[in-house]
């Protein structure tokens, strides 16, 4: 009576290994977030604008990052190859600079278990200025994995951010196929393959389009003195006009939306 056999000792040895386990685990989120946290803050003092790249797992993402940047991001074929998200700089046709981020790929029904490391490499999308949505439209269940991620990119709060969708691995499609009639897709997307590269040109076009649409309009007056912000006004946005004044420059054009505080002392009224 009242003796404890060995099945139920095995049963609180797990129970403590487990427990143990969840405790190193969450040691190393928050590790992880902090690193993360560092990297954002950096990159926020380079004031580029920052292209999140979203998609269900192995739809390409660390191989479309690998293609733009010519990085060596790891890609492999499992789930959460990439759980650290990786930041390149990118020279966009215009020529301005952009910094493309790779996030975690996107399941659906996320096990309670990794809920945590997830959201610790998702909260880089929140900084993002465009999300760049890859999609692998040869797998069965594309359309399934597209909502699958809008209903994580909406529970995340960041579906208004402006998006473009890159239709990848169409060199698997059979010859004929259009992803975009299949899929249904219209507005702001582009058939691409990471591997080839077809459609990447294109695909880098509609981003940086993307990217200006959403520059927010300003007109300042620089002192002449202030040589810093002309030359940031001229890297990071657009520059529609300039008319140089007796008492300054002045400056018609758009910047993103990061960028206004700095210039916001020396709006034209």
């Amino acid at each position: 009576m009242g003796l404890r056999g060995p099945g139920e000792k095995q049963i609180e040895m797990d129970r403590r290994e487990i427990g143990k386990r969840i405790t190193y685990l969450k040691k190393q989120i928050n590790i992880v977030r902090a690193r993360r946290e560092q990297h954002r803050q950096k990159r926020q003092q380079t004031e580029l604008q920052v292209i999140a790249i979203v998609g269900y797992t192995n739809a390409g993402k660390s191989t479309l990052l690998n293609k733009i940047s010519d990085a060596n991001v790891l890609s492999a074929d499992k789930l959460f190859a990439t759980l650290d998200p990786t930041t390149r700089k990118v020279i966009m046709p215009g020529g301005r600079e952009a910094l493309f981020t790779d996030t975690v790929g996107f399941i659906q029904k996320l096990p309670t278990q990794i809920i945590a490391a997830f959201r610790a490499t998702l909260e880089e999308i929140i900084e993002a200025d465009v999300l760049l949505h890859v999609v692998d439209v040869t797998h069965p269940q594309a359309a399934a994995q597209i909502e699958a991620v809008e209903d994580t990119l909406a529970e995340l709060e960041v579906d208004n951010i402006p998006r473009v969708t890159a239709l990848n691995k169409i060199d698997l499609l059979p010859d004929g196929v259009d992803p975009m009639a299949v899929l249904n897709i219209e507005d702001q997307s582009v058939a691409v393959s990471s591997t080839t590269g077809a459609g990447m040109d294109e695909l880098m076009v509609l981003i940086e389009a993307v990217m200006t649409r959403y520059l927010r309009p300003i007109q300042v007056q620089l002192p002449y003195k202030r040589g810093d912000l002309l030359s940031l006004f001229h890297e990071r946005g657009q520059v529609d006009s300039v008319q140089h004044e007796a008492e300054g420059t002045v400056i018609y054009g758009r910047l993103p939306q990061r960028l206004i505080p700095y210039f916001e002392p020396y709006a034209c009224k």
